[in-house]
Order: structure tokens, then sequence, then C-alpha cells
């Protein structure tokens, strides 16, 4: 495609950021309504473990809509270049987590004052703000091993092996696979991701599968059939049919299907609202999906792209894998449907997230070129021509 075909003003892509706040709005509202529907019946009937879950969840999607509004007017640029600074704090805060109390078993969260913070949830975004950052800092250097896999790899390996100590292997797995895809379109050679990972996952499996039974657990009911957790979602949606039970109506929410406000909550939509009602949680994802995918490739700069490419994969992909989980196409793994399940960390990241896709498509110039492969490799090759003249 030419460069002349490929220009377009901002306000074409206004259309994209109305439909991705949108969808992103109507998903979370959806969640909202699912919480309360989720929670109440437990509550009056006494249980103290779900009692204010509901408002907790407005509350912080009140507070997710700020943060999406502040990181909307803030430069992604400036967010880029101070991602590197913001590491070293991420490390810390995953080591303190783990010498703390465990909650559930697991070690995820640090208390400040009322509010828990989810370490790995602030894990997930920083990831990809830091491989758009390295994918332009090492730009012309990234292709080699030793000055561009490696750096990045090691930097990728000490998040995800503070992550997996928690313990948390899903998020391990989400984290090599987000921040490989954006490494790998930032430019960095396949055969030296793959190779990486033919050596090092068995060994990272081993490990965990050896030192954490809940995952060995897992993996063995995966292969024996599914989980009862996920075999009571699956009778729930089945019972729900073409349309659903109704509002607040169904048997999820009454300790039928464990964890029905967080990792399950999918399963609670079937059951309400039936078919109809997956397939438009289906779309408003699609919708944010296309929508997100195209502000990156709109997107003239390389960070720019590879910010708003891997954002916007990174809730596509968490999407994916909870549907995944509670139709038993995979195992178990605790990730949360992004917008919709019950969780501060995850919906205030995810409003920071929605910030920054507004504000790349806002920076969006007037006057663009071809994507920003094309325009990284004219520069490359310009200055290799004028070092080699010198």
């Amino acid at each position: 495609m030419s460069a002349s075909s490929r220009k377009t003003p901002p306000a074409e892509l206004a259309s994209s950021t109305s439909v991705l706040l949108g969808s992103a709005f109507l998903l979370s509202v959806l969640g909202l309504f699912q919480v309360f529907s989720a929670t109440l019946p437990r509550a009056v009937l006494g249980a103290r473990d779900v009692d204010g879950m509901g408002m907790r969840q407005a509350a912080f999607l009140a507070a997710a809509s700020g943060l999406c509004w502040a990181f909307a007017r803030f430069d992604h640029r400036r967010l880029v270049a101070l991602a590197p600074r913001a590491l070293p704090l991420l490390w810390i805060v995953l080591a303190v987590v783990l010498v703390l109390p465990p909650v559930n078993g697991a070690r995820r969260w640090l208390q400040i004052g009322p509010f828990g913070l989810q370490a790995s949830e602030v894990a997930k975004p920083l990831v990809v703000l830091l491989a758009a950052w390295y994918g332009v800092w090492r730009n012309d250097e990234i292709a080699s091993f030793r000055r561009g896999f490696l750096p990045a790899a090691l930097g990728l390996a000490v998040t995800v092996v503070l992550v997996a100590a928690e313990p948390d292997f899903g998020t391990s797995i989400f984290l090599i696979v987000v921040g490989g895809l954006v490494l790998f379109l930032a430019g960095m050679r396949l055969r030296h991701m793959l190779g990486s990972a033919l050596a090092v996952v068995p060994f990272f499996l081993a490990v965990m599968i050896g030192h954490f039974e809940h995952v060995m657990s897992r993996l063995q009911t995966f292969r024996d059939g599914p989980h009862e957790q996920v075999q009571r979602a699956l009778e729930v949606m089945a019972s729900g049919g073409l349309v659903g039970r109704g509002p607040g109506a169904g048997q999820a929410p009454l300790w039928f299907v464990p964890y029905v406000e967080t990792d399950f909550i999918f399963a609670s939509i079937g059951e309400q609202f039936g078919l109809a009602g997956e397939l438009a949680v289906l779309g408003l994802f699609l919708l944010f999906l296309v929508q997100g995918f195209r502000i990156a490739l709109f997107a003239r700069r390389k960070d720019s792209f590879l910010l708003a490419f891997g954002l916007t994969f990174m809730v596509g992909f968490q999407a994916l894998l909870n549907m995944s989980v509670v139709t038993g196409l995979v195992p178990p793994k605790g990730i949360g449907l992004p917008f919709v399940s019950y969780g501060g960390s995850s919906l205030l990241m995810l409003g920071c997230t929605v910030g920054i896709l507004l504000n790349i498509a806002r920076t969006t110039p007037k006057e663009r070129g071809p994507a920003y492969v094309d325009r990284s490799n004219k520069r490359s090759k310009k200055s290799l021509q004028t070092s080699r003249r010198k």
C-alpha cells in the first residue's frame, strides 16, 4: 500500500476512539451488574466474604474512569520514556509481596490501607510499556542476540520469575506471550526467541510442577476431564439456553459455581442472558480489538504502534484465556475477564490502558506516512550509509 493511500487525519480515528471507549464502558457496566448479581444473594444469606463487593466494584469503576480520563490527556510518549524507571519499583513490589502472609494460598496482594494492590496486574501493562520502549531504544540492535535479545530476555525473566513465585503460573505465561509478541513486532529475531523458549520453558514448567502442587493438580484434572468448577460452569451456561433465565436469576451466584464473581463470571452471564448474552460479550471484545488494532496501524511512531498493539492484544488475549477456561478448553489459570470480573487492581489498570489508547489516537499526526517499520528502516539505512561515507 502506498504512503499516499495510507494518509489518515486524526478525525478519521474519532469513530475508533468512540467505539473503543463505548465497548469498554458497556463491558464494565455489565461487569458491575454481574458482580452485584453474583454477590447480593449470598450477602443476604449472611456470607461475609462477599459483603460490599458490588459497592467496591462501583468505586473501582469510578476510579478507573478517572484514570482513563487522566491517561487520555497524558502524552503516551512520555509514559514510554518513564517506563524503565518504573521497572525497579515493580521488582521491589513483587519481591515485597512474596514475604507477606498468603491469601487463598498465594502471595499476590500488597495491602495499602483498605485497598489491596495486586502487583501482577500492574506488571501486565508495564511489560508492554517496557517492550515498546526497548524496541525504540535498541532499534538498530534489536536483531542482535547479545545486544538486542539477551538484555530484554533477562529483564522479562526477572519479572516472570517473581510473578511465578507468588505463585501465579497463569500470569507468568501471560507476560511471556504478551511481552514476547511486542518485542517480536519491534524487530527481535524469532529464532532467538524460539530457541531460548525451547531451552528454558521445560525447566520452568518442571520447577512450577515440582514446587507448586496446585499446578500439577490442575494439569492432571484437565487431562482426566473437566474440573468440577468448570463442569458446574458448563452446566449453568447450558441451562441458560438461547436467551437465558433472566437478569439476576439462576443458581450460579448461590455457591454452585465458585468464584462466579471473578474467574467464572462468564458462566453467570451465560446462565442469565444465554447464548445471546455470551455472543454480545464476545462482540464487544471484538469491537474493542478491531478499534485498538486500527489505532495501532494508524500510529506514525514505532513506540506508539508497539504500545497500542501490545495493550490491545493484552486485553484480547486475557479475554480469550478466561473464556477458554470457563468453557473447559484450557486448565484453570486464575485470570479474570477484562472489564467484567470483580477486581480493583485489574479494573484500574484497564482504565489506564484505555486512556493510553485514546491518547495514541489523539496524538496521531494529521499527515502520516507508512507503517513505522518503513520509517525506522529508512532511518537506519540512512544512518548506516552516512557512517560508511564517513
